[in-house]
């Protein structure tokens, strides 16, 4: 399923049955509606980013039966990327570079011989260690552990570029709102034991991947975010959150496994796992450009399947390279969160627009020292 789409305006007659909790939801003609499908359009700006929110914050639900981009309510999209209520990805190492750690060649990655470690975890083979970010209100988040807590020793130098490996497994808890006051449908259609419906949806503990892969990855029952079968759907809709029994207001999980292209079953795909300097995108400054390699669990091999691509070396090459000198007194880390929860609907059970997954996009990080 794509990542970013959206929709044209048709006229269409709608058909309503009723589901739990006596919510209304039409049959919507989800790929005729969408104006983002096609290659070109799928990277616009009124193909990516937030969809229009009411004063609530909740997804307004137009007329036609669809979300609409924020900044263009022509454009209608089966996708909204917005901020979500919180994130957590699991960290290995952090360091500084006085020379770019990205090479376009070869099997492993060299963060050694010109970068120093600011945060190496305790657990670095294993689990390494969790970060939770929560949104500040404007798309920066606070994060719950501190990574450079007690000081840290680096050299002085002029690092121009900055580091951290983290899990590709991204977890998500989000709870989405939707505004049906424009809309002949009452509410959004999800999962669950049968089908689920409400104006309020919100992450259960499901893993899939960024590419809706079906089968074992990992040790885990993927789900592919299909809307016909209400155990690939990996949320869970109602009139309120259900914070009780296997719905419990909790993490979906996301597995990064590639950074090309990829369909089908896991693993049945090429690995690529070099993705290119480009701009940041999660409404941080970053201060450069980003480039991820997917690494094996060791944190040194290039990952060459999905099975073992494990970790995320994230880099950033700084514009204005940190100078850290006697008279540098801190060094921060801050975390982006914009756009990085997909909230993707799909033409369900008879046509009913459902909100088939929350999807963890990766975060952008910023450095900074004074």
């Amino acid at each position: 399923m794509a990542k970013s789409l959206s929709f044209i305006f048709i006229i269409l007659s709608l058909i309503f049955f009723t589901v739990a909790l006596q919510d209304k939801v039409y049959a919507i003609d989800v790929d005729g509606l969408n104006s983002c499908a096609s290659e070109s359009a799928d990277e616009t700006a009124a193909c990516n980013g937030a969809c229009a929110v009411n004063g609530d914050g909740a997804i307004i639900i137009h007329a036609n039966g669809m979300p609409a981009d924020a900044d263009n309510t022509s454009s209608y999209r089966d996708n909204c990327n917005m901020i979500p209520d919180n994130y957590k990805v699991n960290v290995y190492y952090g360091g500084l570079c006085t020379a770019d750690p990205y090479s376009a060649t070869g099997d492993t990655v060299d963060y050694t011989t010109n970068c120093d470690l600011f945060f190496t975890s305790p657990d670095v083979s294993t689990t390494g260690t969790p970060i939770n970010l929560v949104d500040n209100g404007d798309g920066t988040a606070s994060a719950d552990s501190e990574l450079v807590s007690g000081g840290i020793n680096l050299g002085i130098k002029t690092y121009t570029h900055a580091f951290m490996i983290l899990s590709n497994h991204l977890q998500i808890k989000h709870t989405q709102t939707y505004d049906f006051s424009l809309a002949a449908a009452s509410g959004m259609a999800g999962g669950g034991a049968t089908l689920s419906s409400g104006t309020t949806c919100w992450t259960i503990a499901a893993v899939s991947t960024y590419s809706n892969l079906d089968g074992t990855g990992h040790g885990e029952t993927l789900r592919t975010g299909s809307p016909e079968d209400t155990d690939e759907i990996s949320t869970k809709c109602g009139a309120t959150v259900d914070t009780s029994g296997d719905y419990k207001l909790d993490y979906a999980t996301e597995i990064i496994e590639t950074f090309g292209d990829a369909d089908g079953n896991w693993g049945s795909d090429a690995v690529v796992n070099r993705g290119p300097y480009v701009a940041a995108s999660r409404g941080l400054d970053i201060g450069g450009t980003k480039a991820v390699i997917l690494l094996q669990s060791n944190n040194v091999d290039l990952a060459t399947t999905m099975e073992n691509g494990e970790r995320i070396f994230y880099i950033v090459a700084m514009a204005n390279p940190l100078v850290i000198t006697e008279n540098t007194t801190t060094f921060n880390i801050g975390f982006g969160l914009t756009n990085s929860v997909s909230v993707d609907f799909a033409e369900g059970a008879a046509g009913a627009l459902t909100n088939v997954k929350h999807g963890a996009d990766p975060i952008d990080i910023r450095f900074t020292a004074n």
